[in-house]
């Protein structure tokens, strides 16, 4: 929570900034925030937070909308592509800061590196979460490969969808520890 504090005075300073310099109140109207992902994800809380701590803090609404699909290419674009005004923000994460446009470069219409700009780091999420329910067997990592090794494909795990950062995480562990599960992808990415 410190870090997401430290995010949004981050933020904040950027916007009092552009406000100085402009001698005109930001903003004056609503701020949308495009979400890469469904509602319900980790990302799409942590924009709605945001949001809610900037409405509290400027005045204005900050509207979060989703747009999921294509590796986060969908959002990214619609965000470039807006006016340079500060009135459409994106909230994403490692896969679609880091990720998508690595290994969908040539998927995307605009050139990342030249037309999107990371302004500030929200908040720190781990990338990989182990849990389960209370009646199932294995109660640590040691007991779980154990379990999978004898129940291959057995074992569920979700994430954001294939090529997210926990996908990824999740497959260098099943490999790592010689066993296989099952990848059930999510849109909305794992829920908050």
């Amino acid at each position: 929570m410190k870090r997401f504090g430290l995010g949004l005075a981050l933020v904040c300073l950027a916007l009092s900034a552009v406000t100085v310099s402009a001698q005109e109140r930001y903003p004056t109207r609503p701020v949308k925030i495009i979400v890469p992902y469904a509602p319900g994800g980790a990302t799409d809380i942590t924009a709605r937070l945001f949001g809610e701590q900037m409405r509290q803090s400027l005045g204005e609404q900050f509207v979060v909308e989703s747009k999921p699909g294509a590796f986060g290419i969908l959002a990214i674009e619609e965000m470039a592509r807006s006016k340079p005004d500060g009135y459409t923000l994106m909230v994403g994460n490692v896969t679609t800061n880091a990720i998508t446009p690595v290994l969908f470069s040539k998927k995307l219409s605009i050139n990342f590196e030249k037309e999107v700009v990371s302004v500030s780091r929200l908040a720190i999420y781990p990338s990989f979460l182990l849990t389960t329910t209370h009646d199932f067997e294995p109660k640590s990592v040691a007991e779980l490969v154990a379990y999978a090794k004898k129940n291959p494909g057995k074992v569920r795990y979700t994430s954001a969808g294939v090529g997210s950062f926990p996908h990824f995480d999740t497959e260098v562990f099943s490999r790592r520890a010689g066993i296989e599960m099952l990848h059930i992808p999510n849109k909305a990415g794992a829920a908050g």
